[in-house]
């Protein structure tokens, strides 16, 4: 269920946004309140909110709105460092932002557009000290050529840059790449520099023009990345690895 209905960045999209957000958020809360367990809804699912917060400034609307049920939270991803307009809110601690990074490398040459790993890491900090949930997707994760060298340079980096604050109880997820044939053409057309992740070697077919790791070659990147994990995060969850 989510607050956000559209994210198509047009008038007639927003319109209908703002319309229906109300609506929504009644949706929510209604079924939060009458929950017998405490809920956790996903918000982010269809676009990313800190960037479309920079043009719509309902994120904070949506904050404040949900702060004052009984039961329930909210929670979402982002691979953008524009915080501030959020920091100061009272949301009571009913909201979990969990920050989406990969490796400098991987963000110059993949995930053009989105902020840069410094800048993430340097949210993710002011999101705790502002007494934000915060946990860290380590998403996708690309197996490149030198995929290890990367990732091991990025945990201990995490492990280094973020405060003891955050690395109290931060949580992180891990997510492997899905490729998808249809997407990736529209990403070449839109993004002429951007690399082929396609790689027949290491990867094979799930249907509908979509292609995962094979078995092997995902079981050695998961015990790989559970390796730095306890190595730099050793008492820190890893919610799943998928």
């Amino acid at each position: 269920m989510y607050c956000y209905l559209v994210c198509n960045y047009n008038k007639c999209a927003y319109l209908r946004l703002f319309v229906n957000r109300e609506q929504m958020m009644e949706k929510i809360i209604k079924t939060s309140e009458k929950s017998e367990k405490e809920l956790t809804f996903e918000i982010g699912s269809n676009s990313d909110l800190i960037l479309e917060n920079t043009i719509t400034n309902n994120l904070p609307w949506t904050i404040e709105k949900f702060k004052n049920t009984s039961k329930g939270k909210l929670t979402f991803p982002t691979k953008f460092d524009m915080v501030d307009d959020i920091l100061d809110l009272d949301h009571k601690g009913k909201i979990t932002i969990r920050m989406s990074i990969n490796p400098e490398e991987i963000i110059n040459k993949v995930e053009f557009g989105t902020s840069r790993l410094k800048g993430r890491i340097e949210a993710i900090n002011k999101l705790k000290e502002a007494g934000y949930n915060v946990g860290i997707l380590i998403a996708p994760v690309i197996l490149v050529n030198n995929w290890k060298h990367l990732y091991r340079e990025l945990i201990e980096r995490l492990s280094k840059e973020l405060t003891e604050k955050v690395k109290k109880d931060v949580f992180f997820e891990i997510i492997f790449m899905t490729y998808s044939y249809v997407h990736t053409k529209i990403n070449e057309d839109a993004f002429p520099n951007s690399i082929n992740l396609y790689d027949k070697e290491i990867m094979t077919g799930r249907g509908r023009g979509k292609y995962m790791y094979k078995r092997d070659v995902r079981e050695d990147g998961e015990k790989f990345l559970r390796e730095q994990m306890h190595k730099y995060f050793p008492n820190n969850n890893i919610e799943y690895i998928v």
